[in-house]
């Protein structure tokens, strides 16, 4: 595809212009493959920064509910998940032990 494109901008195979157009293009493939990276390494690192966001938040409310009988004892069920410093569960809609 890429020799195609050098021929049709009117480089002649087996060239020095026709070899550094075939290398213009790889290069350019390579910087937008980098910039593909590094977009979807940032999506990647802003999805799990806000997932921790949101774990703080559920052990939080969760600790602020402790005695509330309201609400029912976290666990294994719960929506959050498991501190696993503390073992203890943790949720949006439940309290702590």
């Amino acid at each position: 595809m890429d020799q195609n494109r050098c021929y049709a901008f009117g480089f002649e195979p087996e060239t020095d212009a026709f070899a550094e157009c075939m290398m213009g293009l790889h290069q350019q493939r390579a910087a937008a493959q980098a910039n593909s990276n590094l977009y979807w390494q940032a999506q990647l690192a802003e999805q799990n920064r806000r997932r921790e966001a949101r774990q703080d938040l559920y052990k939080f409310v969760s600790l602020q509910r402790s005695g509330d009988p309201r609400f029912p004892v976290c666990g294994a069920s719960s929506d959050g998940g498991m501190d696993r410093r503390t073992l203890t569960w943790y949720g949006p809609n439940c309290r702590a032990r």
